[in-house]
């Protein structure tokens, strides 16, 4: 799929109300993802929080976008969620405060970067999904950090991504080379950007096409695609061809979590530096949950590393009613992940079980993984590529 359409990023924290109250974009936002009914979904500008961009925002994109040639085409379709080049460069002016020359010098570091980042002998982003896949590397970083990279779709239309930092095996991650953290990261980042995002933008455009008719909902061009145009390789431009549903949910438990965390700190400044240099505002919120009593020393310790953008999109909880609540205007009841749900003792298990990989069964696979592994597979030349879990 490569197809683009409206989806308003504007929303910012309730308690921000100078820059921008909610409008008809919030509503058609919520309309494209099923909130015109009884159950009213909780709109995005009422609990997401993000930059605020100037009036003049779309001529801003026009002059980065015209730095790297008369179309764009400097930048890589294959780094560009539903190959929208305009979208990919505002993502960038976003993690600059659209400082068009210091967006321009990012972009083009991540061009550098894209070329010539290495595993083992293979050389370059294209080339690493192209080759042997090392699923050694993958094996090492799931025990290490369960997670699943897509766990389900947020009320709001998000993909939602799970990981259960204090299931992981700590000794592991202070052994294991720098390697395998910068190999994840990219078969991550590439899968988000490639395949999840692209399926998160045509399941909401389905959305639409499917309820938008009763709703009352028009958005231009939309009601003349069929089902068969969101299934093409081609480019649907609707309206201005900038914004695209590029962001992700990200849930982050912190169960088990103690003071020997700040031994893995290095685990988490590569894993930063490879996201947030090379693969920017792609996250619309960020919620870690069940914080442990010692979250202040280890919250000190990384805060300076974050972006104070991405400081922004943080949500910080402990265990109880107040973070159930938080997810439940998120997240559909049956999909919140049962290590997140209230659970009643010899009731049956609420939530989602299954939801993460881990060190204690690795050879364990949620649907999101096996679902990475299969993408895996797809991008490989080599023969020798089948996954071995």
């Amino acid at each position: 799929l490569s197809a683009c359409a409206r989806v308003e990023h504007y929303s910012l924290l309730p308690f921000c109300p100078q820059f921008r109250s909610c409008s008809s974009s919030d509503r058609m936002f919520s309309n494209w993802f099923g909130a015109n009914n009884i159950h009213e979904v909780p709109p995005s500008s009422s609990i997401f929080h993000e930059f605020p961009h100037p009036e003049n925002w779309r001529e801003v994109v026009d002059e980065l976008y015209s730095r790297f040639g008369s179309e764009g085409e400097g930048i890589p379709l294959s780094m560009c969620p539903c190959g929208n080049r305009k979208a990919t460069a505002r993502r960038f002016l976003v993690a600059r405060k659209y400082k068009v020359d210091e967006a321009e010098k990012m972009l083009r570091d991540t061009l550098h970067w894209r070329q010539t980042v290495s595993v083992g002998d293979v050389v370059g982003v294209d080339s690493i999904l192209k080759a042997k896949p090392r699923w050694d590397l993958l094996s090492d970083s799931r025990k290490i950090i369960p997670s699943t990279p897509f766990h389900c779709y947020s009320k709001q239309g998000f993909p939602v991504y799970v990981l259960r930092l204090g299931k992981g095996d700590g000794s592991l991650a202070a052994s294991t080379a720098e390697e395998c953290h910068v190999y994840s990261s990219i078969i991550r980042g590439e899968h988000l950007t490639r395949s999840i995002i692209p399926d998160a933008h045509k399941r909401g455009l389905l959305q639409n096409l499917t309820k938008g008719s009763s709703a009352g909902v028009t958005t231009p061009k939309l009601e003349r695609l069929s089902h068969e145009d969101l299934d093409s390789e081609t480019t649907i431009d609707i309206t201005d061809n900038m914004e695209i549903l590029d962001k992700q949910v990200v849930l982050v438990d912190l169960d088990g979590v103690g003071m020997s965390a700040l031994r893995c700190l290095y685990v988490f400044k590569t894993i930063n530096s490879v996201a947030a240099y090379n693969y920017p505002e792609l996250s619309k919120a960020i919620y870690v949950l069940n914080t442990p009593s010692v979250f202040d020393y280890i919250w000190a310790a990384i805060k300076p590393i974050l972006a104070p953008h991405t400081q922004s999109k943080i949500k910080i909880f402990q265990a109880g009613s107040d973070q159930y609540s938080a997810l439940q205007q998120i997240i559909e009841d049956d999909d919140i992940p049962d290590f997140l749900t209230p659970q009643v003792p010899g009731d049956p298990l609420r939530g989602k079980a299954g939801c993460v990989t881990g060190s204690e069964l690795p050879s364990f696979r949620p649907s999101g993984v096996v679902s990475l592994d299969t993408w895996i597979e797809s991008q490989s030349d080599d023969p020798d590529k089948s996954c071995p879990f």
